[in-house]
């Protein structure tokens, strides 16, 4: 019995030896009993052996699906579902999101907002998951990318940032405070990802995303009742906001597809589609014409803004003049980039020096004021300046005692590592304004000009429920 423990094969094998065995030993055994004696010993143990085969055998196993590691994925299947909700009832995520909710709207308005959640959910949960990837890869062919600069998912991921963030307040509402927030970092991790996109265009559509996502947690601060969760918002903002914006990154990105662009045109001179390509550089309408008609058209606009016509004599002739142009180009975009590498109101300054240094040098096309340095150098100021009015405006939330906000800024300096908070603009003191006896507050960032340059103001206001 211990043997069949311990060797439970042997059990299997004596089951049929005693089987056998009676033909074996009978007297009356004759050879053809003995013959099936033996077959049934050979049966005996093939059977065992392919048992024993099948317990050490590892079966063949599909594996299980995995997600997928690229956000972009998911964002572009959130993108489809979208394109799916009635065209009405998403036309109000063209509005900023401060329009879209305010303060004094009654049930009859709310009730569309809760039917585009409904009909959206597919994309917000596409979404959410695309924000909880490391990175977001929207797979873009930069050569491709000179024949047609558009760049279709820029608007439909804002319209995802405002519904996931319009999702976080619905959240809110139901006093699921903690959901919401996580909610609202989701949107911020979505401008974050776009913000580390290749081009320019994308890096600002990310900007427009965080805009949405300080806004949303701003006003959830100064709501939440739960000053520790604020400030675990709070430290968690510090942590995820390091590097969210790299505008001198993403200037040297445009450097390096303007080469592949050069290089890209020249090597469709004289057969490919260059003269489509040019004009698409110059921002002029593409005329219905046959492919001769296309070239002449092409050459003419080339001509008004600014290019002999010699440089279309020939393959030599038209590839130096455009390595001469791309030169030039170039080293604009690489100063830009040390510009942008400065401080906010440095870059600007140093922005404008630069442009002024090239102005004569530089031909007018579709990227021409879409790379002023100081142009570029003020939105990300911009993006700074809300920064630091929402990291303030959550450190004073965090620190309201009994319902009451601090009377000073004074009173929340050990979050800024013991200095007061300024403005990014030129480093004047925040504006801190006590309202309603303490139970708001006002925090403003001035105005300020830099240069050539107007900065706006950027203001946040706070007021209890029963004021507004």
């Amino acid at each position: 019995m211990g043997i069949n423990k311990k060797f439970p094969q042997t059990k299997f094998i004596l089951s049929h030896w005693n089987i056998v065995m009676p033909f074996i030993s009978s007297r009356n055994s004759t050879p053809q009993h003995l013959a099936m004696s033996a077959v049934m010993m050979f049966v005996t143990l093939i059977t065992w052996s392919r048992s024993q085969s099948a317990v050490g055998h590892e079966r063949l196993a599909q594996p299980l699906p995995r997600t997928a590691l690229n956000g972009a994925i998911h964002y572009q299947r959130a993108i489809l579902f979208l394109t799916a909700v009635d065209p009405a009832k998403r036309a109000v995520l063209q509005k900023p999101m401060w329009e879209i909710i305010t303060t004094d709207m009654i049930e009859e308005e709310l009730a569309p907002l809760n039917e585009l959640l409904i009909e959206s959910r597919h994309a917000i949960r596409s979404a959410l998951v695309g924000s909880n990837q490391a990175v977001a890869d929207f797979g873009l062919d930069l050569r491709q990318y000179m024949v047609s600069s558009l760049l279709p998912h820029n608007q439909s991921m804002v319209d995802l940032a405002k519904l996931i963030t319009l999702h976080g307040m619905q959240r809110e509402s139901a006093g699921q405070w903690k959901e919401a927030a996580e909610i609202y970092f989701a949107t911020l991790r979505i401008g974050r990802h776009m913000t580390h996109q290749t081009t320019l265009a994308e890096a600002f559509v990310g900007v427009e995303i965080l805009e949405t996502a300080y806004f949303a947690l701003g006003y959830w601060a100064t709501n939440c009742p739960d000053a520790a969760l604020v400030e675990e918002a709070l430290d968690l903002l510090a942590a995820t906001s390091i590097g969210i914006v790299q505008p001198a990154r993403t200037m040297q990105s445009e450097a390096n597809i303007l080469k592949m662009r050069i290089e890209t045109l020249q090597n469709a001179y004289p057969e490919g589609a260059w003269a489509e390509m040019l004009l698409e550089v110059f921002n002029a309408d593409i005329p219905s014409a046959d492919p001769e008609g296309l070239r002449k058209a092409a050459i003419q606009v080339a001509i008004d803004r600014g290019l002999p016509r010699e440089a279309f004599d020939s393959k030599e002739a038209f590839v130096s003049y455009t390595n001469n142009l791309s030169s030039v180009y170039l080293d604009m975009l690489n100063e830009s980039v040390l510009c942008l590498s400065r401080s906010a109101p440095e870059s600007i300054r140093c922005g404008e020096a630069v442009a002024q240094k090239y102005k004569q040098k530089l031909i007018e096309t579709k990227n021409t004021n879409a790379w002023k340095p100081a142009k570029i150098a003020s939105l990300f100021a911009v993006h700074e300046a809300e920064l630091a009015v929402l990291r303030t405006s959550m450190a004073i939330a965090a620190a309201r005692s009994a319902g009451v906000y601090p009377a000073s800024l004074e009173d929340i300096v050990d979050k800024f590592d013991r200095q007061m908070p300024t403005s990014p603009y030129d480093g004047s003191p925040l504006v801190y304004q006590v309202l309603e006896d303490g139970k708001g507050f006002s925090l403003t960032v001035s105005k300020a000009k830099v240069g050539n340059v107007e900065l706006p103001a950027i203001n946040f206001v706070h007021r209890p429920k029963e004021a507004k």
